[in-house]
């Protein structure tokens, strides 16, 4: 059963001003959280946010196909006579080093410490179009995204993180978490001041099975095109019952 998919954004309001004192790193604060529920078992429930946002220079979004450096999913792991690391790799020569796409490497460990098989540190890809499949050793690159959500679930009157990565998959962790895109907003291509609400829907079988009726809240924030990150904000301490939506 597939139990997240992918991520729905949509632009709900967007203005822009001529303002040269407003930061080229995004600002963010919370709007709403709101909880609906599928009105059948074979469609996901959805939670949707909605955040304000704020930019100087309005150098927000990514495109889907947006994927070399420094949009890059992932960067290699290689050794020190600059083979690419593999899960299975027998001939493995420390140290071991990240390798970006622009041809930039940098100290990753001075020893073959590999782990097992999981979703996080390996990825089954190709070199090449000509290479076979292998399942390759990799750092992932945080700029692939550029929206980040972190959910926390209250126990004991501590907040704990929830790894939606290993909710429905414990041992390798290939689950899907909800950091994601939302596409560029700057349909003018030019520098200048953006602000607007950006409504950012998740949708998953299994929010009502993990958050039940917990009290829980999310941390999130944004990335622009120059990779400067935004303020982190969270919600209010909620409920999904408190924030159904009909």
């Amino acid at each position: 059963m597939k139990h997240f998919s992918l991520l729905i954004i949509a632009l709900i309001f967007l203005s822009c001003a001529d303002d040269n004192n407003i930061s080229t790193t995004p600002s963010i604060s919370y709007e709403k959280l709101e909880f609906k529920k599928s009105e059948n078992s074979f469609n996901q429930d959805s939670l949707i946010l909605t955040i304000n946002f704020i930019d100087g220079d309005g150098d927000l979004g990514l495109s889907n196909d947006e994927n070399n450096y420094p949009y890059h999913p992932y960067n290699a792991i290689i050794d020190q006579d600059f083979n690419w690391v593999t899960l299975g790799s027998t001939n493995v020569t420390p140290p071991l080093y990240i390798y970006e796409p622009n041809g930039v490497y940098y100290l990753y460990n001075n020893e073959d410490n590999r782990p097992s098989f999981n979703c996080e540190n390996y990825i089954i890809d190709t070199v090449n179009p000509t290479s076979k499949l292998d399942t390759f050793y990799i750092q992932k690159n945080e700029n692939n995204k550029n929206i980040f959500i972190e959910f926390y679930k209250k126990e004991d009157n501590e907040f704990e993180l929830i790894d939606w990565k290993r909710i429905f998959d414990e041992e390798y962790g290939c689950g899907i978490d909800f950091n994601s895109r939302f596409p560029p907003l700057n349909i003018s291509n030019s520098s200048q001041l953006l602000s607007g609400k950006l409504r950012y829907g998740m949708v998953s079988y299994g929010f009502e099975m993990i958050l039940k009726n917990d009290i829980f809240k999310l941390r999130i924030y944004i990335k622009d095109r120059e990779l400067n990150t935004s303020n982190i904000i969270e919600t209010p301490e909620v409920t999904l019952e408190e924030i159904l939506s009909e």
